[in-house]
């Protein structure tokens, strides 16, 4: 059974600066928190959701909650932060950073490379953010602002920035959240049409535009992540996966997974136990 991380009984957000740290889990893990990596000096190896990223200097990586982490090697100094939903504010506005660095940026490249500049003004954040944790009278309204500024900050950075308040861009946001949701019992793209009140044509011109992906193609990759999670973490049969993810013909299953993971379901569960 894969290990659960969590925030300490009653703390909802963390921030530290570490020197030469060592590994924070020894063996794969999820989080039930969002985690924040900058490194800041040195280089490191992680894999998220089984991809593997090496750690440079100057990346900072998103890491969602329930995403499978596995840190190899850490660099010499890295900042780490860590927060529950609960801390950032429920506004529309303050959850777009949310959704745009943790669900929207997870898959393919889940981090960004900041700019001397932007190291600069990250840092000023960041020493405010510690200073005011450590403060006998932290002001958690104040750490959940300038959180959010680090956020929104970062969006900037985002290959395709731009302003995210048009309702296309919102319903890009809902389809990924329809998809989590629904990816199982759910594979055709007019279902998730029909939930954003658009042709099926529509829907894939927006998701091809903001994604380079396809509706279909968003759904395998959920798919395989799943499968992946699956077949590394429980002792379920492959059949079992098979009809948990929506399908009933193991054998297409099987086809399926390894057709876009390059092996199958038995060779990757097999190479993940060696």
């Amino acid at each position: 059974m894969i290990e659960i991380k969590r925030l300490p009984e009653g703390a909802m957000f963390d921030i530290e600066l570490l020197d030469e740290p060592a590994i924070e889990t020894p063996i794969p893990h999820r989080h039930e928190y969002f985690e924040i990596f900058w490194v800041l000096e040195g280089e490191g190896y992680q894999s998220i959701d089984f991809l593997e990223f090496p750690m440079l200097a100057n990346k900072v990586f998103f890491i969602a909650p329930g995403q499978v982490h596995d840190v190899k090697q850490v660099p010499n100094k890295f900042c780490a932060i860590s927060f529950n939903a609960e801390f950032i504010n429920a506004e529309s506005q303050s959850q777009l950073p949310i959704d745009r660095l943790f669900l929207q940026n997870r898959s393919d490249k889940p981090y960004l490379t900041l700019d001397e500049k932007g190291k600069e003004d990250i840092r000023s954040l960041v020493n405010i953010l510690i200073k005011e944790k450590n403060s006998t009278t932290a002001d958690k309204a104040l750490m959940s602002t300038l959180l959010l500024a680090f956020l929104r900050y970062m969006m900037r950075y985002l290959d395709d920035h731009k302003d995210y308040t048009s309702s296309a861009d919102l319903r890009m946001v809902r389809l990924l959240e329809l998809i989590d949701d629904h990816f199982k019992t759910h594979k055709e793209v007019t279902f998730y049409a029909e939930k954003l009140a658009m042709t099926g044509k529509r829907l894939n011109e927006l998701s091809k535009e903001q994604f380079s992906k396809t509706v279909t193609q968003l759904l395998h990759d959920k798919v395989i992540v799943e499968a992946r999670r699956e077949l590394a973490f429980s002792h379920k049969s492959i059949k079992t996966i098979s009809i948990e993810l929506g399908y009933k013909d193991t054998s297409y299953f099987c086809r399926f997974f390894k057709r876009l993971s390059g092996k199958s379901p038995q060779s990757f569960r097999f190479d993940w136990e060696k």
